[in-house]
Formats: C-alpha cells, sequence, structure tokens
C-alpha cells in the first residue's frame, strides 16, 4: 500500500533520508556527512555529483535496513541547502564542477557593483529584498563573468533540491520558495522579472519554471530506480528551500511566532502575509502561502563548531559539544568582559558583508571556558541586534520557538531567552525539515487533503528570561553594538 512518503533533506553538512507517514511521522531516516570546499578566502563550495551520489546510497541503505517496503513509498518530496546554482546542460551533464553555496561570497564585487549604480529601494519594490551575495542570479552572474563557456553551455541553472528532483526525473523545476531568492522574482505579480534580468545582464530562460512547493513535477525515471531503489514512476512533488519547509515541520502556518534555527547558520524567522520591504530584512515566499521576513547570520553554529575544533586541536584529543557547554557553564554571563564577534563567514548586512570574526577585550585572565562562552553569547547578541530591528518594524511575538542542532545545546537556549528578553521554546520535533517534506509529499499525492491533517510538534522545554541576568546582559548588547557600529566600512 503506497501510504509513506521518502523526504530528502540535502543539507549543507549531510545528505538525509527519511521514511515519513501522512501524519508526520518519521519511521527511519539514514544520514551521509560531508563538507565544504573553500578554496579561497569567501568561497565555499560544493560538487553536485557527490551529492548524487551520497543520496543514491543514503536511500538505499534506508531502505535496506529499515523495515520500510519500498512499494510503500507513494511520493518523493526533497528539501535542500538554498540558492546554490548547479548549471546543467540540454543533456542534463553539469556545466558547473563545483556549486557555489548560500554563504559563499566570492560575488561580491558584482553586489557592490549593482548597489552602486542603482537605486537599492526600486530593486526592492520588485525582488522584496536587498541585493546580497546569497541570491541566485547574483552567483549566475560571477558565472557569467569568471566562467563564459560554461555559461553558454548551460541550460538550466537548478539550486541543490531542484538539481536532485531533476536528477530523479529528468524534469527541470524550482518552487516559489527557491524562485523568490533567485533575485530576479517580481514578488507583486509572482513571476521571473524581464526587468530584473535585464538589469543583471542574465539570461532569464536559464531559470526553471515554477511549480507550487506541493505539485508533481515528475516521476522518477526507470535508471533511478534501478540505481536507488525507489519505484518506477514514483511521483516527485517540487519541494521547496531547506529552512523553510524546516517552519512548515515545525507548524508555521499562520503569524504570531518568531522562529530560531540553529544548524551550520543561524535564522531568524517570522510568517507575515507580504514581505516586509527594508533593506536589512530579507524575504523569501513560504511554502505555503504567505511570505516568511527573516535575518541571518551565515556562521552562526559554525562559529561554536569552530571554537570545539580549536580545542580539539590545543587538548590534542576529542572534545565533545559537552564538554565546550560545560567548559562555558564555569564563566558567567558576560564572559568576564570577552566579546566574539561572530562573523567567521562575513554577514549579509550590507553595511558590513566582509566582516570576520573576533574576540574583543582579551585578557591575561580569559581562559579557553571564557572564550567557549563568548562565542556562544557572540552568535545571540549579534541576533539580538537584528530582533531588534524587527521590534522596531512592528513586528510583534510572545515566544520564539527553537529549532535545529543549537536545541541540544541548553546554555545557548538560556542565554537566547535572558540576551533576547522574550521566552524561547524548544519543540520535540528533531527532524522538522524531513517532516516538512513529507508534509508537502503527502499533500501532493492526496495521502492527506490539509497540512492541518498532520500531528504538529508540541512544545518540549520553556527558557525564560532571567530578569536579573536580562540586565547584565543589555550593558553587554550596548557594547556589542557600540563595536559593530565602530567596525562598519573597515573591511573593504
Amino acid at each position: 500500500m503506497r501510504n509513506k512518503v521518502l523526504a530528502i533533506d540535502l543539507g549543507t553538512q549531510s545528505v538525509r533520508a527519511g521514511i515519513v507517514t501522512p501524519k508526520g511521522y518519521i519511521d527511519a531516516v539514514v544520514q551521509v556527512n560531508h563538507e565544504v570546499d573553500s578554496p579561497y578566502e569567501n568561497w565555499a563550495q560544493q560538487n553536485p555529483q557527490q551529492w548524487w551520489i551520497e543520496l543514491q546510497y543514503a536511500v538505499k541503505q534506508l531502505l535496506d535496513k529499515s523495515e520500510i517496503n519500498s512499494d510503500d513509498i507513494a511520493a518523493v518530496a526533497c528539501c535542500g541547502q538554498m540558492h546554490g546554482p548547479t548549471g546543467i546542460d540540454s543533456e542534463g551533464n553539469i556545466t558547473t564542477s563545483m556549486t557555489q553555496l548560500w554563504c559563499d561570497k566570492r560575488n561580491q564585487q558584482i553586489v557592490d557593483r549593482i548597489r552602486k549604480k542603482t537605486d537599492t529601494h526600486l530593486l526592492m519594490q520588485i525582488t522584496a529584498n536587498p541585493p546580497t551575495t546569497g541570491w541566485v542570479a547574483l552567483k549566475v552572474k560571477w558565472e557569467k563573468e569568471h566562467q563564459s563557456n560554461a555559461y553558454q553551455r548551460t541550460k538550466w541553472y537548478l539550486v541543490p533540491k531542484d538539481y536532485i528532483n531533476f536528477k530523479l526525473t529528468g524534469v527541470a523545476a524550482t518552487d516559489p520558495s527557491e524562485a523568490s531568492g533567485s533575485f530576479l522574482w517580481d514578488y507583486q505579480i509572482e513571476q521571473y522579472s524581464e526587468t530584473m534580468a535585464d538589469l543583471l545582464d542574465v539570461d532569464i530562460s536559464k531559470f526553471p519554471p515554477v511549480h507550487k512547493s506541493h505539485e508533481i513535477i515528475g516521476k522518477v525515471t526507470k535508471i533511478v530506480s534501478l540505481e536507488t531503489g525507489i519505484p518506477e514512476g514514483t511521483p516527485v512533488v517540487a519541494g521547496g528551500g531547506d529552512f523553510i519547509v524546516s517552519l512548515l515541520g515545525l507548524g508555521l502556518i499562520e503569524q504570531g511566532i518568531a522562529i530560531d534555527m540553529t544548524g551550520t547558520s543561524t535564522l531568524f524567522v517570522f510568517q507575515k502575509k507580504e514581505p516586509i520591504i527594508h533593506p536589512r530584512v530579507q524575504n523569501l515566499h513560504h511554502v505555503l502561502e504567505g511570505w516568511i521576513p527573516f535575518i541571518m547570520l551565515d556562521s552562526g553554529g559554525l562559529s561554536i563548531k569552530w571554537i570545539k575544533d580549536v580545542l580539539d586541536v590545543v587538548s590534542k584529543e576529542e572534545i565533545l559539544f559537552d564538554t565546550i557547554i560545560k567548559l562555558a557553564e564555569t564563566v558567567p554571563a558576560g564572559s568576564d568582559g570577552l566579546i566574539f564577534y561572530p562573523y567567521l563567514l562575513g554577514e549579509r548586512n550590507p553595511e558590513n558583508p566582509n566582516a570576520k570574526g573576533i574576540f574583543l577585550n582579551l585578557t591575561i585572565n580569559h581562559t579557553a571556558a571564557h572564550m567557549a562562552r563568548a562565542v556562544m553569547e557572540g552568535v545571540t547578541l549579534s541576533l539580538a541586534r537584528e530582533i531588534q530591528s524587527f521590534r522596531e518594524l512592528g513586528v510583534q511575538f510572545s515566544k520564539v520557538l527553537l529549532v535545529g542542532g543549537g536545541t541540544r545545546n541548553k546554555l545557548l537556549s538560556k542565554m537566547k531567552a535572558d540576551i533576547w528578553n522574550v521566552p524561547v521554546v524548544v519543540t520535540d520535533e528533531p527532524e522538522s525539515s524531513l517532516k516538512g517534506a513529507g508534509m508537502l509529499g503527502a499533500l501532493g499525492v492526496g495521502l492527506i487533503n490539509s497540512i492541518s491533517e498532520v500531528n504538529l510538534p508540541k512544545e518540549e522545554e520553556i527558557f525564560s528570561p532571567d530578569p536579573k541576568v536580562v540586565k547584565q546582559y543589555q550593558f553587554v548588547i550596548r557594547k556589542f553594538n557600540r563595536f559593530y557600529d565602530h567596525m562598519c566600512g573597515y573591511w573593504v
């Protein structure tokens, strides 16, 4: 009986495959890890052919090791790391041997040129977004300028999950969550904009047709069935960008809730009927109706992994994340004056795109424990600055839901409550991206008639702000913001 969805999450650090029931329960998961290649400063790239190899392995392992019968699979639904253009030619061959990832900033000069020669406000009236290095068309523009032969051979530029969908079905397609991140999408008419394509000097025909995230775009081919074990003819839905799909899995289907997603990056998001047009706010279309305004720290969770890796080397033995947390717990709020500036991969705000990481106020009295805590605080302080922008724009929220690998760090969760001065809630859904993808697949093939039929996550743990600690952090926030303002323009 075909009553399960094969959900795929092609992330920055791993490929994950899972079996999801129509009610949103995860029956089994297999994960295959991979690394980010960074051969030059501000570059971040991966080999798309490796993604496909890993996916085949993950799916075969999932079907072999679980008790799932492949004939139970009613649909395939994929989500993935966003904004990375993978070029394919008319025969389906890759033209971009390495894909620029969402956090790759090699196109910064192109973004700077656009900002100088055009009115950013007018661009935002079309795209709902300021120009930043993350948007797909601006990465494609770099390809055109630096790899012109590959650009000319390219028929389609597909983001990671769309590339996987193409490999599964032979069909080039995308969805609104990814199209709205192209910097070619006119948010008012929800179509690609010829005006933006002309301004950027990119060929709009190289960007794939847009389908609703739950719509079926094609079916699994015979050769893919032989390679993976997925039954031939299984419907494949368009899917969506990983963090937007994760929001669906968390139950973000109405306004009034804020969500913090800490994985490799950290995102702070809302749901609104319309985008928020502001130079410090980015907007993506939901995989449902409506929009997701958000702010983003490219190296949120990555900063914590970085300090762990640094201490690994110093100690000459493997240090677990639990060890880092225990170290940080020995240090008081504010890290005895030590402040970490967490922009290890730069940042997306236009006034400070080339920022770097810094320890500020470092003294002979500071220890590894201080550094561990300061890194966690620095990630949270940087977001506090951006959250204040949302509040000034009139966005109201009474709590923040936490999701991602960062939820396992209870100290970090408590810091967020105290620094942001708002209750934060950990939900009981560790697999929100796979769940969200499963929901789209189930809706697409009629296993459910409405998203409301799916069991949404429950609140598992609540961290409330401590008024005394909140007051301590208000002083630290002022120091962080003062330093931030001082450093704007330092990196060029």
